[in-house]
C-alpha cells in the first residue's frame, strides 16, 4: 500500500473538516409563521361549540337522575329534540373554522379543526343509530320468563308504584293507544306476544335446574349483585328476591323479581321478571338484563 503524500493528507483533512459540524455553529431554523388572530379565535370558538354538545347531553341525563327535572323532559326534550340543534351548531362552527384554517397560511390548525368537526358528526350518527334501534324494538317495559304464570309483586311494592305514578304491574299488559304514533301495529298486542316476536334469541324462559332450591336461591342473590342489582329483600322461605337496577345515565330504576321454586325432588325452577318504573319502551333493557342474569346464573351453577 503506497503512502499518501503530504499534499494528499492535507487535502483529506480539509475535506473532513468541511463535513464536521460543530455544535452551535449552524444557524437556528427560521421561526414558524404565527397563526393569525382570526385563526386562533375560530379554533377556540369551534372548540367551545363542540364541547357544548356532550356537556348538554350529560346535563340532560344527570339532571334527570338527580331529580332536577323529569325524565320525559331530560330524555325527550333535552336529549332527542334540543340536543340536535346544539350538535348541528357545533358542526357548522367547526366547519367554518376548518375553512378558515385551509384558506389562510399557516394551515397547521386544520387537523385540529377537522377533529372538532368529526366529534358532533359522530355523536349525531350515534343518536340516529339509537333512534333506529329503538324504532325496531317493541313498546314494552315489562318482561318475564313465564307469562303463563306471571310473577306478582308484593302489595307494598304495588302501592309504592301507584303512589309515585310509576308504570302499573299487570298479569297481561297490552300496548296502549298512546303508542300509535310510533308503533301503530303494536297497539292492542300483549307483552307476551311482542316479547316472543322481538326477543326470540334471548333465553327468556323458566330455568329448570338440577340443584337444590336453597343453593339456587343463594346463587341468584350472588349473581344479581354481580350484575349490578341492589337487593331490596330476599325471603328464603318463599324463594322470592326483590332487586332494583338503576342506570347510570338518567337514573332509570327497574324492579326485578326473582322467584326460586322447588322442581321435583332435588331440582329447582327459576323465573325472573323485570319491570321499568317509567317510560313506555325500555329499548330492550329488561330483556337484555334477564338474559344476562340467566346466563350468569347458569354459568355460576355449572362451576359448583
Amino acid at each position: 500500500m503506497s503512502k499518501l503524500t503530504p499534499e494528499e493528507v492535507s487535502q483529506l483533512e480539509a475535506e473532513v473538516n468541511e463535513k464536521v459540524t460543530v455544535l452551535g455553529t449552524n444557524p437556528p431554523p427560521p421561526p414558524r409563521e404565527p397563526m393569525s388572530r382570526l385563526q386562533k379565535s375560530a379554533l377556540w370558538i369551534a372548540f367551545i361549540a363542540v364541547i357544548a354538545g356532550p356537556l348538554w347531553l350529560a346535563v340532560a341525563a344527570l339532571g334527570s337522575k338527580f331529580g332536577l327535572w323529569s325524565f320525559g323532559f331530560g330524555l325527550g326534550k333535552m336529549t332527542f329534540q334540543w340536543s340536535k340543534y346544539v350538535l348541528f351548531a357545533g358542526v357548522a362552527i367547526s366547519a367554518i373554522a376548518l375553512i378558515i384554517q385551509l384558506l389562510k397560511a399557516p394551515r397547521r390548525g386544520s387537523i385540529f379543526a377537522l377533529i372538532l368537526l368529526m366529534v358532533p358528526i359522530m355523536i349525531l350518527g350515534r343518536m340516529n343509530g339509537v333512534g333506529q334501534v329503538a324504532a325496531g324494538l317493541p313498546p314494552i317495559h315489562d318482561v318475564q320468563t313465564d307469562w303463563n304464570n306471571p310473577i306478582r309483586f308484593s302489595d307494598a311494592l304495588l302501592a309504592e308504584r301507584e303512589a309515585n305514578g310509576w308504570n302499573p304491574v299487570l298479569d297481561s299488559p297490552v300496548v296502549p293507544a298512546s303508542a300509535a304514533g310510533r308503533w301503530p301495529d303494536a297497539v292492542g298486542k300483549t307483552n307476551k306476544e311482542l316479547q316472543a316476536e322481538s326477543y326470540a334469541k334471548f333465553n327468556l324462559r323458566p330455568q329448570l335446574l338440577e340443584i337444590r332450591p336453597e343453593i339456587a336461591f343463594e346463587a341468584a342473590i350472588e349473581v344479581a349483585k354481580k350484575e349490578g342489582m341492589e337487593i331490596v329483600s330476599a325471603d328464603a322461605k318463599t324463594g322470592r328476591i326483590h332487586a332494583t337496577y338503576t342506570s347510570f345515565w338518567y337514573g332509570f330504576v327497574d324492579d326485578v323479581m326473582i322467584q326460586v321454586d322447588p322442581q321435583g325432588k332435588v331440582g329447582s325452577k327459576v323465573n325472573v321478571r323485570s319491570v321499568s318504573r317509567v317510560g313506555l319502551s325500555d329499548l330492550g333493557a329488561n330483556a337484555t338484563r334477564i338474559n344476562s342474569f340467566i346466563e350468569a346464573l347458569n354459568f355460576a351453577l355449572s362451576n359448583r
